[in-house]
């Protein structure tokens, strides 16, 4: 996973690690790719859940794996790594540090879907994947397009997936008919031991912020693995508006939100909608015959309103 200096973030792959039809709305028409074009590809199995104020529904994560292959000419890097799920991995505050963050839809998409001919991005098939882990395996599905959307050609893999989700299990991906796997990865840890200004997520987060505001985090480490935390704060401004910050806690177990962070909210009264999500990331790069660069996520978020 890339790392680029902190400043101001916009919360892509945070929020929406899969990305859908409208981000491949930006890349209409079939590619004619130029001679200078690289490829990158990405395989990423999310698992979230989303708790109420009351607590965490026992129905537990589920798992999607997505695989996007793309070849694409330079100029269009940014919005490739936006799509594949990548693009909020390379814009991270420093270790222990927050950063305003506000996603703020395109007014056009980013590639112009009136150059049907010059999009410069082309999703390659690779063959049929297999995944492995949780006990079972399956074939990730094929999406083709024009079957999947009429603007443009080309094959992404995956969706909710079959697989159970267990924690510390190993996941390999393959192609079908290899006999090795092209990466294994390690499933991270839930966020059911969560805790918030000491209360525990599973049992709700009520009266959080009154009188003052306070947001301690305190979890178990996942020690002697290489990952990245992020936490991200969301609220309605008193202008409607919606308001960010993103956090980049160390790995140890505790985080305390920065006074200086916290201050940016708006009085109780008129605070609303705030959302706190805590996610952590597990990568790998990986090698792949015909692809100048392949990288491996694995994101275990948990969503809560706080109240």
């Amino acid at each position: 996973m890339r790392k680029a200096a902190a400043g101001v973030m916009v919360v892509g792959g945070l929020w929406i690690v899969a990305a859908g039809c409208d981000d491949f709305a930006a890349f209409a028409g079939r590619a004619e790719v130029g001679s200078e074009s690289r490829t990158l590809g990405a395989v990423v199995f999310q698992t979230a859940t989303t708790a109420d104020p009351q607590g965490i529904s026992p129905a537990g994560e589920r798992l999607a794996i997505e695989a996007r292959f793309v070849r694409y000419d330079p100029p269009y890097e940014a919005e490739v790594r936006e799509v594949l799920g990548l693009a909020d991995l390379d814009a991270l505050p420093p270790a222990d540090d927050c950063t305003a963050a506000l996603r703020v839809p395109a007014a056009a998409p980013a590639i112009d879907p009136a150059a049907t001919t010059t999009a410069g991005v082309e999703f390659l098939d690779v063959g049929r994947i297999l995944a492995r882990g949780g006990g079972s395996e399956e074939l990730l599905a094929v999406r083709t397009f024009p079957d999947l959307l009429d603007v443009m050609s080309g094959v992404t893999y995956g969706g909710t997936s079959g697989l159970a989700y267990r924690p510390g299990s190993r996941y390999d991906v393959r192609g079908e008919a290899d006999r090795s796997p092209w990466f294994s990865i390690g499933a991270p840890p839930s966020w059911a031991d969560l805790r918030v200004g000491g209360d525990e997520v599973r049992d709700g987060l009520v009266g959080m912020f009154d009188p003052e505001p306070r947001l301690d985090l305190r979890w178990i480490p996942w020690p002697d693995h290489a990952s990245d935390i992020v936490v991200s704060l969301v609220w309605t401004g008193v202008d409607g508006e919606p308001r960010g910050i993103v956090c980049h806690p160390a790995d140890d177990g505790e985080f305390d939100f920065p006074t200086a962070a916290l201050i940016q909210l708006p009085p109780a009264p008129d605070l609303a909608g705030l959302t706190l999500r805590i996610e952590r990331i597990a990568g790998l790069s990986f090698p792949l015959d015909g692809i100048d660069e392949a990288e491996a996520v694995f994101r275990v978020s948990l969503t809560t309103p706080i109240r």
